[in-house]
């Protein structure tokens, strides 16, 4: 390893963990290096081990095409749990005058009203549905996000979608007895439901 950059690296980290204390009246010796060097490293593992990974992510994948007692049930449910309701996109224009406005705009955004006005997290998330390959709505989706290595690539994600016209409390009540981290965030948000089916 080059010398120059082994101790640019060692400079680097002393500055950014103020760890290691030292003045520029001391010699170093090659063991005081050294045991500098060891000491970083055990604080950056002891950091990276102590990092909290995020608890997973429920979305709620819907539709405008849903039955409309679907969706305002299943918006009660979501904001209550804390879950957002995750569309495609916007609804299509009907009219010609209408064809000519941009995608994102009043009009086209007054269909997601009566959802928002219940109190739920409307979002337009059209990964969310690319990403777990969405054909079907509702589907109820907890993604656990994926934790970084140390060497910063992220790992693969753990997900589970489940499909179907169910309530969000039946749809957690089917991943609650998981004994992973998937299961340990659908008891938590179904404890927020209650004694709602």
């Amino acid at each position: 390893m080059n010398k120059s950059y082994f101790f640019k690296f060692l400079l680097s980290i002393s500055l950014s963990l103020p760890l290691v204390g030292f003045t520029a009246s001391e010699t170093w010796t090659i063991e005081d290096v050294l045991e500098a060097s060891s000491h970083l490293s055990e604080q950056i593992r002891d950091q990276a081990a102590s990092a909290q990974k995020p608890p997973p992510r429920a979305y709620a994948a819907v539709s405008l095409s849903m039955p409309q007692a679907s969706l305002e049930r299943l918006a009660r449910d979501a904001k209550d749990a804390g879950i957002p309701l995750v569309f495609r996109g916007v609804p299509p224009s009907d009219s010609q005058s209408d064809a000519k406005l941009p995608l994102l705009n009043p009009q086209s955004l007054a269909a997601f009203q009566p959802l928002i006005d219940a109190g739920a997290d409307v979002q337009l998330h059209p990964e969310i549905f690319s990403e777990f390959n969405i054909r079907q709505v509702p589907a109820l989706i907890v993604k656990e996000e994926a934790p970084v290595s140390p060497d910063g690539c992220a790992k693969s994600t753990k997900a589970v979608v489940i499909p179907g016209d169910v309530t969000i409390g039946y749809a957690l009540d089917r991943l609650a007895d998981r004994a992973d981290s998937i299961g340990e965030a659908a008891r938590a948000l179904r404890a927020k439901l209650g004694n709602r089916p």
